[in-house]
């Protein structure tokens, strides 16, 4: 630096002295980066962040609300908030003249602070070049970058462990214990940090043959204080439970996300390489200058990032954790083994190679691949803004609207229709517990198994609506919807928005006589007149106005199944003084025939699941006098059993 003029060399040295201030840099410069990138995103990446934004615009309009209106049918309609100061701290922010610009600050902001975070201990491990850290980050895992651009609490977690870290190797453990309070109120899963502390103390424990009992009885204190001062106390335990132990005991059987399963072997090689190779790079560039010292922060980082890496072997959402603390274990073992970075990559071969080289390579291979990913979602599809859709599609409710869709879809528009119910959002394990009928019957209508959706929601789910995306939709399923006349469009975007309607069934036939078991089929003429059973139609006018498919689980065993589950039914038709002419259309569920007084009209051998609009259409000619149709439908998929017939 003797090289430098004067005027330079005094705020180097300044600079060398305060190791704040190249983070600070870092800080301001990222927050302007971050703050005109996520500026350019027509939608805020993942739909959580819509949910946080509504929790937090609930927070600044209304203070801590205990109640969660858009969760009717979930454990978290008596709302227990898991990250009570990530709400908050967004609340200042979330209710502002443009909906979701104080969201975007936001993340722009929380992202700053952990690159200044990076940045800061980076530096302390590995001098100037440790200022570099989060730019490896960001351009050489695709993994970690795809976890930072949601709006979602784990990025607080991410910085209070860094900070933790810090503290536990720095000996601060009243400070540690202040952070693992503020952790438990920020982030469901306070366990995690406290199982960190437990294996930094076995580790000072084994390894140094120190009892820093310290380091878990703050963190165990700030924990407890934390649970009982929380507002929601002691439901919010009853949620962290589910949460965190019943969640992992269901999820084969749920729909979780995809973030939850681990990743394939060429996807985890691939969105990574270019961080790996970038970590290898620096490894092979430093050179021992100086005797081992004692490391208490490299020991903790690496059991941390070893900890955090079988954890990502088994569920993607990991990376967020293992590929930060993977990176400061390797450059706090370097300054450990005292040693330093040189302008000299060593190559496995004789010879040696430019370290800059070689980080320039590292940026070429990962920063093409991380912009395509910000350019993809920066792309704004069709002509409207999916936003100003969302708003739209918000204004289409009424006050007071029930409307069932999937849990994930349920945080956008619970913050686009805040004016409405939906049924559970953030996982379906907060529905599936309590109310599973209703999850059951939920999840056969969006996976298209549901034939009468409209009864379904009314009985079932008590909704009046229902409303899925365009983009993430089963084909039966809108199907279904497109060709029901119980079911009105409402609203066609990038969201699709349907209303029962009542009294839009009168075509449909529902008036049934259920045939004993074991009677021959069709009936003989004296027997049709023998006093059958009814089909069991709903006594709920409401629910009767709405009626449509001929449901085999309504009809009990004793009422009468014919030989392999088959249900035998009959109906009269009225008496006509001239010939007539009708068409009806024929759409059951699994095998079925259907006769004309002792005449077969029908017969459909492969199951079909009820699909209106794609069933069988066939003319009816009634000479003058009575009639009857008589029906004998089988199981289809999953012994479903059942039918629409309906006149054209």
């Amino acid at each position: 630096m003797s090289s430098l003029p004067h005027w330079l060399r005094q705020p180097w040295a300044h600079w060398r002295r305060q190791p704040w201030i190249g983070p600070a840099v870092v800080f301001a410069l990222s927050l302007v980066f971050f703050g005109a990138l996520f500026h350019q995103f027509p939608v805020l990446y993942d739909t959580d962040s819509y949910y946080h934004l509504a929790i937090a615009r609930a927070y600044h309009r209304h203070g801590i609300i205990d109640s969660l209106p858009w969760a009717q049918l979930s454990l978290l309609h008596e709302f227990a908030d898991k990250e009570l100061l990530f709400h908050l701290a967004l609340a200042p922010t979330a209710d502002t003249a443009e909906p979701t610009a104080g969201g975007r600050w936001m993340l722009a902001g929380f992202n700053a602070l952990v690159v200044a975070a990076l940045a800061f201990l980076g530096q302390q491990a590995i001098g100037r070049w440790g200022l570099l850290t989060p730019l490896l980050l960001y351009a050489g895992s695709l993994d970690f970058v795809s976890r930072m651009i949601r709006l979602r609490p784990e990025i607080l977690s991410l910085l209070l462990m860094l900070v933790a870290t810090w503290c536990a190797a720095n000996r601060r453990y009243r400070w540690l214990g202040l952070v693992a309070g503020l952790y438990t109120l920020s982030y469901t899963a306070f366990q995690a940090l406290l199982g960190l502390c437990g294996a930094w103390f076995a580790q000072q424990l084994w390894g140094r043959g120190r009892r820093e009992w310290s380091l878990i009885l703050y963190p165990i204190l700030g924990v407890a204080l934390a649970l009982l001062l929380h507002p929601h106390f002691p439901h919010h335990l009853a949620i962290w439970k589910v949460q965190n132990f019943d969640f992992f005991t269901g999820k084969n059987l749920l729909n979780v996300g995809g973030e939850i399963n681990p990743q394939s072997s060429r996807d985890l090689l691939v969105d990574n390489l270019p961080w790996a190779l970038g970590l290898i790079i620096l490894w092979r560039a430093a050179t021992r200058r100086a005797a081992p010292r004692d490391d208490p922060m490299a020991d903790f980082l690496g059991i941390s990032a070893l900890i955090f890496g079988l954890l990502f072997l088994a569920m993607q959402r990991f990376s967020i954790y293992f590929i930060p603390f993977t990176t400061l274990a390797v450059f706090y073992d370097l300054r450990r083994r005292g040693a330093t970075l040189t302008p000299w990559t060593r190559l496995p071969w004789r010879g040696r190679a430019p370290l800059a080289l070689g980080l320039a390579l590292v940026l070429a291979l990962g920063i093409p691949r991380t912009a395509e990913l910000l350019q993809n979602l920066a792309k704004t599809r069709g002509n409207l803004s999916r936003e100003n859709e969302w708003n739209a599609f918000g204004r289409a409710l009424p006050p007071g609207a029930r409307v069932a869709t999937e849990w994930g879809s349920t945080h956008l528009y619970m913050f686009w229709a805040p004016q409405a119910t939906f049924l559970n959002v953030l996982d379906p394990i907060f529905m599936a517990i309590p109310y599973p009928q209703a999850y059951a019957a939920l999840r056969a209508i969006f996976e298209g198994r549901e034939p009468d959706i409209p009864m379904t929601l009314a009985s079932e789910l008590g909704s009046e609506y229902i409303a899925l995306s365009t983009y993430h939709q089963n084909v039966r399923l809108r199907e279904r919807l497109a060709a029901d006349p119980r079911l009105s469009s409402v609203h066609q975007a990038h969201t699709s928005l349907y209303q029962v309607t009542p009294d839009a069934n009168t075509h449909f036939v529902l008036d049934w006589r259920i045939i004993p078991a074991g009677s021959r089929l069709p009936l003989a003429d004296e027997d049709a007149t023998v006093d059958l059973l009814p089909y069991p139609r709903f006594a709920d006018q409401k629910l009767r106005a709405i009626e449509g498919y001929v449901d085999g689980r309504r009809i009990s065993e004793h009422s009468g199944t014919a030989n392999g589950g088959c249900i035998g039914l009959v109906h009269q038709l009225p008496a006509t003084d001239a010939e007539t002419s009708l068409v009806y259309e024929l759409a059951p569920y699994g095998p079925t025939r259907i006769w004309l007084d002792q005449d077969p009209l029908v017969a459909i051998d492969q199951p079909s699941a009820a699909v209106l609009g794609q069933g069988v259409t066939f003319p009816v000619h009634l000479d003058p006098g009575a009639h009857r149709l008589t029906v004998l439908t089988c199981p289809g998929a999953e012994q479903r059993t059942g039918f629409f017939l309906r006149r054209r």
